[in-house]
């Protein structure tokens, strides 16, 4: 809707309004604003009930100020004092325009910002246009600020008006903004103002009485409104605040919530603490009113571990509670969860742990950003494409759970990916990711800017030491880091640093041990040391050459991947490539043409053929990420550094390391690394892990044999089956595996090496070696970074795989993969169906049903 302005002025200064109006003229044309003066009463109207009218109706009051508008009593008493009335109550904004210089100052107008610039009069400026443009610059600044206030408000109302249709209870305004607050600043490209509705996604938690041996079983967070006594914990910044908000608005229709913090506890009397929370969330309710009521009552305490009672009034004060209140539900930090057997009240308490954003969560949370203002416009396949670009970007930096999958650093990257603005740090691509959350801990910390070098540096150090000791830092030790650090470098107050670091989540003190709070910290300064010593000292190069032969490792991997961030000089790329082309380097880089893979030529046959269903895309893909969710919670991955690999093992693992990081750098640094350079780094990857299956395909040959035999002892427990079923299903199963693993690999490979922004380098290794497995690769890379399907390049690699039915089936799983996980037109499926022959199964009258229902 176009803002409203009301133009005020003095007959004697009409010429003026009428250049007003005519450098306006863009902006009504534009409807961003409609403009109203006297000149447009109609004969017969009664002119002063329209002024009043179109005044009342104002958004933006403009003043012509003179000496004749000054003099006019009407303009002055009448005018000036309702448009001031207004601006106070700000229900419109009221601005000067100076058109003749006059002594103003004294005016009831004096104490408002006027235009044009400086306040000069439009009419002493040597050239009138010039100050008019001045008066429609400074006009379209209040314009732009009024619609965000009003945007804001429109949505504060209906926030306000949601809570309040939700419940016959009516809260404090107050309160209801705390509701809906999201605690950090919050910035999109579509929407002015997001609340924390806007972004909410309910977790994921996990109940301690239901874990069961090594299998981890989790639940949505919704499950605990139907429970009477919960203790829900968890780490800092990791949401349990905002379930709280979010389990009062949901209780709040039929029952009455009460939010409490722990910290604002200080003595053991319930009535008076519940006194002034009634009175500070509710504005119709009385304590007495609350305790007579017969509806449910439900109190919800943040951080009960801040409780500043003892073990004796705290148990009094939660017995109290529990006479009080139907359903009791707690929050607290993680180290609470031990010190629970000296609190007898909550003994009978459900112990929950709330979990971080597993792949389903973050995907539900990147659609509601995503559709934040476009709701209603932006097209499926479009959201889906945007929210896995950016859930891959995220993947990339979050890694193992090297940055927490907290819903404040989600976020926050989210924004980073989504609005894709150039970074001010010094660091490439995700680089600025790990480096912005240092700075914000450090901007928490109340840390001067002109202090973080010395902070950035001492934490360099720091890392350093800690990572040659392996271990934290225990007392004597961290006096000896500050004895080495100050031979070197000016520290004069090292216990406030170190305070600072542990108070504010960069340092933790474990067992009297000094460490880095979360990994991604840590193996970003360690990054950063031998990034930056890396030419001038022996000890980085000789760290970084055990961290390339511990690749296979999780710790040595990731903090190589860092190291591509730090630094961009090419002896990372050389050492790299180095590694790759020393991966089964006794192996050729398999083809898979016909000839290779001719042992599998007769099972092809007997493979059931393919077939298009159809299937609701939402479902496939939350199916798809609740699979990788189940597999990330019950991984025991922590284990792996402990375990003595066999040197097969060791080199699979630091392959595919390798090509991993060959990926991270292909992603990072497309821009910025030459065409011959990037194709040396995704060739190097591709034929690493083709020399790999090559050896795979040769083992498997010559191990069928055993394999099968293996197999056959384990079907032979089935009395039902005869031994020429047994040989059968065991020759079968035998190279289901192999068609299995050499699919698999290749769409590894494919996740690896690709990257949406250097499609063209997989283009040019295929065009200079055309085999039907980098065929593969490539159209692997083009389909998953695309998200699209380029009909004309899949028929030219469907007619060069027509002869050889294991890699052509690979294609088809490509394609049907795709069609699962993405909108595609059925259109679109005839022509896949007819060029690959995979029949489609009731899309034609899936499709009409469709149609029908939506028309």
């Amino acid at each position: 809707m176009p803002v409203n302005i009301f133009i005020s002025y003095s007959h004697k200064d009409e010429n003026f309004k009428d250049d007003l109006c005519e450098h306006m003229s863009s902006l009504k044309r534009d409807e961003v604003v409609s403009e109203w003066n006297d000149r447009k009463i109609l004969p017969g109207q009664d002119w002063g009930k329209q002024i009043s009218e179109n005044l009342e109706n104002a958004d933006i009051i403009l003043f012509l100020i003179s000496s004749s508008f000054l003099a006019s009593d009407y303009c002055v008493d009448i005018e000036v004092k309702r448009a001031m009335e207004k601006h106070q109550n700000q229900e419109a904004v009221l601005i000067p325009i100076i058109v003749r210089d006059v002594d103003w100052g004294s005016s009831k107008l004096a104490n408002f910002q006027a235009l044009p610039k400086d306040a000069k009069a439009v009419d002493s400026w040597d050239k009138r246009d010039a100050a008019w443009v001045s008066v429609i610059k400074g006009l379209r600044a209040t314009i732009s600020e009024f619609k965000k206030k009003e945007i804001t408000k429109i949505e504060q109302d209906s926030t306000k008006m949601m809570l309040v249709a939700k419940s016959n209870n009516l809260l404090n305004s107050a309160h209801e903004r705390w509701l809906n607050d999201t605690a950090v600043e919050l910035t999109h490209r579509k929407k002015d103002s997001v609340f924390l509705d806007d972004v909410y996604i309910v977790p994921d938690v996990e109940y301690e009485k239901q874990s069961y041996k090594d299998k981890r079983l989790f639940t949505s967070a919704t499950s605990i409104l139907s429970k009477n006594k919960v203790i829900l914990y968890g780490d800092e910044q990791q949401g349990k605040t905002s379930f709280l908000k979010y389990f009062f608005k949901e209780k709040l229709e039929n029952e009455y919530p009460i939010y409490l913090m722990g910290k604002d506890i200080k003595n053991s009397d319930v009535e008076k603490i519940l006194d002034k929370a009634i009175s500070n969330q509710y504005s119709d309710l009385s304590l007495d009113v609350f305790k007579s009521s017969s509806k449910k009552k439900v109190i919800l305490i943040d951080d009960i571990d801040t409780i500043n009672l003892n073990e004796t009034f705290f148990n009094k004060f939660i017995n109290n509670l529990e006479s009080i209140f139907d359903q009791l539900i707690f929050t607290a930090n993680f180290s609470f969860s031990l010190l629970l057997p000296n609190y007898s009240s909550l003994s009978e308490f459900e112990l929950v742990k709330l979990l971080n954003l597993g792949n389903k969560k973050r995907e539900e949370l990147i659609k509601q950003w995503l559709k934040l203002g476009t709701e209603e416009t932006i097209k499926e396949e479009d959201l889906y494409a945007q929210c896995d670009d950016i859930q891959e970007s995220l993947n990339l930096v979050l890694r193992k759970n090297i940055v927490p999958a907290k819903p404040i650093y989600i976020l926050t990257f989210i924004q980073m990916f989504d609005t894709q603005k150039s970074s001010n740090y010094e660091l490439s691509s995700y680089g600025h990711c790990y480096q912005y959350l240092i700075y914000q801990a450090l901007n928490n910390a109340k840390i001067n800017p002109k202090e973080f070098d010395k902070y950035l540096n001492f934490l360099t150090e720091l890392s350093w030491y800690i990572f040659k000791a392996k271990q934290g830092l225990g007392t004597d030790e961290l006096s000896d880091f500050f004895d080495s650090y100050s031979e070197s470098y000016i520290l004069d107050d090292k216990e406030k640093v170190i305070n600072n670091l542990i108070s504010h989540s960069i340092l933790v003190n474990l067992e009297n041990r000094i460490n880095f709070k979360y990994p991604y910290i840590f193996y970003f300064f360690i990054a950063k040391k031998i990034a930056e010593g890396y030419l001038d000292s022996d000890s980085c190069r000789e760290e970084f050459n055990i961290l390339l032969n511990q690749i296979h490792k999780e710790d040595s991997a990731n903090i190589l991947i860092f190291i591509t961030h730090h630094t961009r000089n090419y002896w990372i790329l050389d050492e790299i490539k180095s590694l790759l082309l020393r991966s089964f380097k006794d192996r050729n880089v398999a083809s898979l043409d016909k000839e290779q893979l001719s042992f599998m030529q007769d099972f092809m046959n007997t493979i059931p053929d393919l077939i298009i269903e159809q299937r609701e895309i939402q479902r496939e893909r939350d199916r798809h990420n609740e699979k990788l969710d189940k597999m990330q919670i019950n991984d025991n991955s922590s284990l792996e550094d402990k375990i003595d690999q066999s040197k097969i093992l060791t080199n699979i693992n630091r392959t595919f390391k390798a090509i991993e990081i060959s990926g991270q750098i292909i992603k990072n640094r497309y821009a910025s690394l030459k065409k011959e350079q990037l194709i040396d780094l995704a060739r190097g990857g591709i034929e690493s892990g083709l020399r790999f299956l090559d050896y795979f395909i040769s083992l498997t040959d010559m191990s069928k044999n055993e394999i099968i035999k293996v197999i056959e002892t384990n079907l032979a427990e089935n009395p039902k089956l005869s031994n020429n079923q047994i040989k059968e299903f065991a020759e079968k199963a035998y190279l289901h595996m192999t068609y299995f693993v050499i699919n698999g690999l290749l769409r590894k490979i494919s996740s690896s090496i690709g990257s949406k922004d250097a499609r063209q380098i997989y283009q040019l290794i295929e065009e200079r070696k055309p085999t039907p497995a980098i065929m593969l690769i490539r159209q692997s890379i083009d389909i998953h970074f695309t998200k699209k399907i380029d009909i004309k390049s899949l028929a030219l690699i469907n007619e060069k795989l027509k002869d050889n039915p294991v890699c052509l089936r690979i294609l088809k799983e490509i394609v049907l993969q795709h069609i699962y996980m993405f909108p595609v037109k059925y259109q679109e499926k005839q022509q896949l169906s007819e060029l690959l022959g995979i029949s489609l199964k009731g899309q034609q009258f899936a499709e009409y049903q469709t149609r029908k229902i939506s028309g």
